[in-house]
């Protein structure tokens, strides 16, 4: 192949890799926008990083988004159904975003270390970060995102697994809930029951 072929395959391959880098882009964008809002709550502070403040979605009445703390989405694509009829468990991803702003997870650290210390009078120790991490980590919880297993049949959910991110989209914590038998009843005229219509529909 002479030098000019060589030219016009580089050039074609720099076009080809071009535009598939372009398509994974836009592929990432639609995705990002996979998360569709359907309710706001008056959701308030979080007490610490475990699950069982995520069963507060069962306790939370829907209010505008106008009025909310924070805005809820799930993520149509993660709607998986076990059964081809209506009913079943559906499988779903939801997100509670703040409206309220927060610190990146390493300054919110720093910041509960800072005034834990004044408070202590002391030096923080390695033993102390067990009680000051679930601080640092409610300072900094941006978002949250839990995979929920809804019984469409029986009105029940399962919060199966809970992820924690800061505003620089960081995950800070994650719990898995291995024991599949602990459901809950859906609340009426809760936020839950919102996305059970929504996903069960």
């Amino acid at each position: 192949m002479d030098g000019q072929g060589m030219k016009s395959l580089a050039a074609r391959l720099a076009f080809a890799l071009g535009a598939f880098v372009l398509i994974i882009l836009l592929r990432k964008d639609v995705r990002a926008d996979d998360w569709l809002f359907y309710a706001g709550s008056r959701q308030g502070e979080v007490h610490d990083s475990t699950l069982r403040e995520w069963y507060a979605l069962n306790r939370l009445d829907p209010v505008t988004e106008v009025e909310a703390n924070a805005l809820h989405y799930y993520d149509g694509d993660s709607v998986a159904s076990n059964s081809p009829l209506p009913g079943g468990i559906v499988k779903v991803w939801e997100k509670s975003a703040f409206k309220k702003e927060t610190k990146s997870y390493e300054d919110a650290k720093a910041e509960v270390e800072k005034e834990e210390e004044a408070r202590l009078n002391r030096k923080i120790s390695v033993l102390d970060y067990g009680w000051l991490f679930p601080m640092a980590v409610n300072r900094a919880t941006k978002e949250i995102a839990i995979l929920i297993d809804v019984n469409c049949d029986t009105k029940e959910f399962f919060i199966v697994e809970v992820n924690t991110y800061d505003k620089t989209g960081k995950r800070m914590t994650r719990e898995i809930i291995p024991d599949e038998y602990f459901w809950s009843p859906i609340r009426s005229e809760t936020i839950m029951e919102v996305l059970s219509r929504k996903v069960c529909e």
